[in-house]
């Protein structure tokens, strides 16, 4: 039986997401010359394609054309809401939890429309990121923006999928996300709740990053130690890009040139770096933040320094809504998922046609996992360690794509995996000392 596969050579994520970012950022400039705009029109646009780069990456031609119908009708309401929060801010902000929280509770009712709940997300958030919106203008131009967004992104990929495919897309383990999506909705609910508030009492003037803050590491938080995880590298990537910020501030002038190249030149780096470790998109985007509010002639670093203040709080809410709001544990996530790997092995075995793919892509679901459990690993120094499953699975898919899989190796790595789930007998846990026949 020949196990072996190859797989063409793939390009890496942050060219075509620096690509569509380039040509989403020159279409909505002349859209914005052309039309009279202001240039928050530009940075909606910059910042839709970035997210929604990551959102759509791996994803199916059909669902990539729901971005078209979804993200123009979803940019409208944003327009709406924006207009709404800055009217009333307290109607706005409940308009807004509402609209986060049941976009993340549609996806129990299945893939597509887990999809259309993110894509639903993409313009809301973008209200967080982009200053100065000028919603009453812009109401009819942003479907505009948000097609300008989607088509350069769709057709980046695309074509990158032509020149090397980027790995198959993850199946959906519906019948787990469907329970967690009630719990993660209710998270996300009371974090943006208390990010409000607290945004509003201590950060009047800048009261959004509080709120971004709390999303992100809320958003899709597998577990208490995933959203943990998130809120120490968010708080440790803000600190690390203002100390940057802190270096560059004042290399430019107001409205120079310069400083948007070097924007794009810093987005691109913590895009390339973001599969890494996400502190180095958290400290890329600060120290682009810099230099963006250099070009508009704001005073940069007082406002990082409020800027880092603001994270911190917002990752405290999101960390302690995870963790006492209908908490679910990272390692359970990891037992579920492993068992799910586990239950393809058989197929694999046997050579049935599309098993080793799928195997192949629950392990590296696992990947999302893994940090934190690392993480723990390194403080604890624990062994065995719930982090030892992923390595354990990812041994044996570098078994199973060599020519003849070595089944002893594969066979140990399986009890290896057993053992850590295994809850050890009276007589395994207690001391040789104190054993009666010691």
């Amino acid at each position: 039986m020949t196990l072996a596969v190859v797989r063409p050579r793939s390009v890496a994520p942050a060219v075509p997401t620096m690509a569509a970012v380039l040509a989403a950022f020159g279409s909505a400039l002349l859209l914005e010359r052309l039309a009279h705009l202001g240039t928050d029109v530009v940075m909606q646009a910059v910042v839709l394609s970035v997210t929604l780069s990551r959102t759509q990456r791996d994803t199916a031609m059909a669902d990539r054309m729901t971005g078209f119908v979804v993200l123009p009708l979803v940019a409208v309401l944003a327009i709406a809401l924006g207009t709404l929060m800055s009217g009333s801010p307290i109607a706005g902000d409940a308009a807004f939890v509402v609209l986060i929280a049941s976009a993340i509770w549609i996806r129990r009712f299945g893939p597509r429309l887990t999809r259309a709940g993110t894509l639903m997300m993409l313009p809301a958030i973008a209200l967080l990121v982009v200053p100065h919106t000028r919603s009453s203008g812009h109401l009819l131009w942003a479907p505009v923006v948000a097609l300008i967004a989607c088509f350069w992104v769709t057709a980046f990929q695309v074509l990158a999928d032509r020149v090397g495919p980027t790995k198959a897309s993850a199946p959906e383990a519906r019948q787990g996300r469907s329970r967690a999506s009630g719990r993660m909705a209710a998270q996300m609910a009371v974090a943006l709740v208390g990010a409000f508030t607290a945004g509003h009492l201590l950060f009047p003037d800048h009261w959004s990053w509080v709120v971004l803050t709390s999303f992100i590491v809320c958003n899709g938080a597998l577990g208490q130690g995933d959203a943990l995880h998130k809120g120490i590298l968010r708080a440790l990537g803000a600190t690390g890009g203002t100390l940057l910020a802190a270096l560059v501030a004042g290399t430019f002038a107001p409205g120079n040139r310069g400083s948007v190249v070097l924007i794009f030149v810093v987005l691109g780096v913590a895009v390339w770096l973001r599969p890494r470790n996400y502190a180095y998109w958290a400290g890329g985007v600060t120290a682009a933040l810099s230099l963006l509010y250099g070009y508009f002639g704001q005073p940069a670093m007082p406002l990082l320094w409020t800027r880092m203040e603001a994270i911190l709080v917002g990752a405290v809410i999101g960390v302690a809504s995870a963790w006492f709001v209908l908490p679910f544990r990272t390692r359970d996530v990891l037992r579920r998922r492993a068992a799910g790997a586990l239950a393809l092995l058989p197929e694999v075995l046997k050579g049935e046609p599309g098993a080793l793919t799928r195997f192949e892509v629950s392990v590296a679901e696992l990947d999302k996992l893994y940090p934190p459990l690392r993480m723990h690993r390194a403080i604890t120094r624990k062994s065995p360690h719930h982090a030892d499953v992923v390595d354990l699975l990812r041994g044996i898919r570098s078994h199973l794509v060599t020519d003849d899989p070595p089944i002893s190796a594969i066979n140990a790595a399986v009890a290896g995996i057993r053992e850590i789930y295994t809850p050890p007998t009276r007589a395994q846990a207690t001391p040789d000392a104190a054993r009666p026949d010691a």
